[in-house]
């Protein structure tokens, strides 16, 4: 014989759901904010080991281009003046110290609860010649 359900237990059944459902929506929304927004680094691999001159030719690109005017550019924490050129931000005035660095390139959400857009590559400059 099955006991009635009482009315808390239905009351918390409710409540679960409707978290799972905005849970969900607010998921959905992330990723397909991510997704529009195509945030990219490019000219830098994640984990990859250059000559500080060679930064020159890293740069910021967005699928929509509009989108750049709120990139904020990191290394190692610090923000680094970015320059518009074209469908890219350059980092020109910058050039980084020997050792290790982490790039973040970062787009906050407009809308909240969103999460922010964050695209991270950790970098070695080494200025050495390579050993014979």
């Amino acid at each position: 014989m099955r006991a009635p359900v009482r009315r808390s237990e239905l009351l918390l059944l409710v409540f679960l759901g409707m978290v799972f459902a905005v849970s969900s929506t607010l998921v959905v929304a992330s990723v397909t904010h991510i997704e529009k927004i195509g945030l990219t680094i490019v000219g830098l691999e994640d984990g990859a080991v250059l000559r500080a001159a060679a930064f020159r030719d890293v740069h910021i690109s967005a699928g929509d281009p509009d989108t750049l005017e709120r990139v904020e550019v990191l290394v190692d924490d610090a923000v680094i003046a970015t320059r518009r050129d074209g469908d890219r931000l350059t980092m020109e005035s910058f050039t980084p110290t020997e050792g290790n660095h982490a790039l973040m390139a970062r787009v906050r959400s407009t809308t909240p609860l969103i999460m922010d857009v964050v695209v991270d590559h950790e970098f070695t400059v080494d200025n050495a010649a390579p050993s014979p």
